[in-house]
């Protein structure tokens, strides 16, 4: 005698349909929480003396010169390109019109403000925020955690805060080297190519007119938030998850993702803020 099927209740479905919804949304909600939460302690324990022993500073050296010295060469290279595409188009083309003026004011808008954090940001992710995903995977699974974690010691501090801070000084540090040699590359190139109108010295004050003091606070601040959140997102990839981490080949797409998207949703929220 075959069994019936059994009619599913009529809100049976709806449930079932509202819990696949708000699964994932739940997930990425406590995902979120975590890696704020994360942030928060990392600040905490960064702003206490006592936090920088020698082990903690020793690693902060290695992580420093990882994110910023490492990756000067290619963001000299990029600031180069960028300021011959950028601020020797702003050059020609407002000066052909006769504004050349606005020079200024349309480099501190588009090149300081919006494209050289970014910019700097994109390339001390692929350096410091990817080595920080990987690190910390490698780690996790190795048991290096749980390890220090049983012998009394924090990895939050010697982990994840060393790398954290480092990307936030080699961010902002970068970024000033980046919109200095855009803006004189941009003009050596426009020399090169006809006599300027403009002499470099005058240039560069007509640009830092333009700027003003929010700029002067704009810029730095971009430039320590984005490292700063590029690298937190990283290691809340791997200490936030429920098992062991994925491998490095399956980790790393996925945090580049997470970490861009980070990078422009910083930029864009201090943009729109200021």
């Amino acid at each position: 005698m075959k069994a019936r099927a059994r009619a599913l209740p009529p809100r049976a479905g709806a449930v079932r349909l509202l819990a696949a919804t708000g699964a994932p949304v739940v997930a990425a909600a406590r995902w979120v929480a975590f890696t704020a939460g994360l942030a928060a302690a990392v600040a905490r324990f960064a702003a206490r003396p006592r936090s920088w022993r020698r082990p903690v500073r020793a690693a902060f050296r290695v992580a420093l010169h990882e994110a910023g010295a490492q990756s000067f060469a290619a963001v000299m290279v990029a600031a180069v390109l960028i300021g011959v595409g950028m601020v020797f188009q702003a050059l020609f083309w407002l000066g052909a019109v006769g504004q050349g003026q606005l020079v200024g004011t349309v480099l501190t808008a588009v090149l300081v403000r919006e494209v050289a954090p970014v910019a700097v940001g994109l390339l001390v992710l692929g350096r410091a925020g990817i080595a920080t995903l990987i690190a910390l995977g490698a780690h996790q699974r190795s048991g290096r955690i749980v390890a220090l974690d049983a012998q009394g010691v924090d990895p939050l501090l010697l982990l994840v805060m060393p790398r954290v801070i480092a990307a936030a000084v080699a961010s902002v540090t970068l970024t000033i080297l980046f919109v200095t040699a855009a803006l004189v590359s941009g003009w050596t190139f426009a020399l090169l190519l006809r006599p300027a109108e403009i002499g470099l010295f005058d240039f560069l004050d007509n640009v830092l007119r333009a700027m003003g003091a929010s700029t002067f606070i704009l810029l730095p601040l971009k430039g320590v938030l984005i490292g700063f959140v590029v690298t937190i997102v990283a290691a809340a990839l791997v200490l936030g998850a429920e098992g062991p981490a994925e491998p490095p080949e399956r980790l790393a797409p996925q945090g580049f993702a997470l970490m861009l998207l980070a990078a422009l949703a910083v930029s864009g929220i201090v943009s729109t803020v200021h």
